[in-house]
């Protein structure tokens, strides 16, 4: 029998590893595009005004993580 979870987690592994292999600035954008997305998904579903507050989230994220590197390969 087929594990039920091998589809979702071996998605989860291409995508990990897609955007691992991006460059750091695309990385960065890539994730404040991400939280803004979400952000503003969130608002629209509990019926908020969150534009400047989800677009602030997005572009905080992207430069913490372009400035984090998160992705370098030298992690002690």
């Amino acid at each position: 029998m087929r594990n039920p979870m091998a589809g979702p987690r071996g998605l989860y592994r291409r995508i990990d590893g897609w955007a691992r292999g991006l460059s750091r600035l695309r990385y960065a954008l890539l994730t404040g595009v991400v939280v803004t997305t979400s952000v503003l998904a969130v608002g629209v579903l509990l019926d908020a005004s969150t534009t400047v507050q989800a677009v602030t989230m997005g572009v905080v994220m992207a430069v913490l993580y372009y400035a984090g590197d998160v992705n370098s390969a030298d992690d002690d």
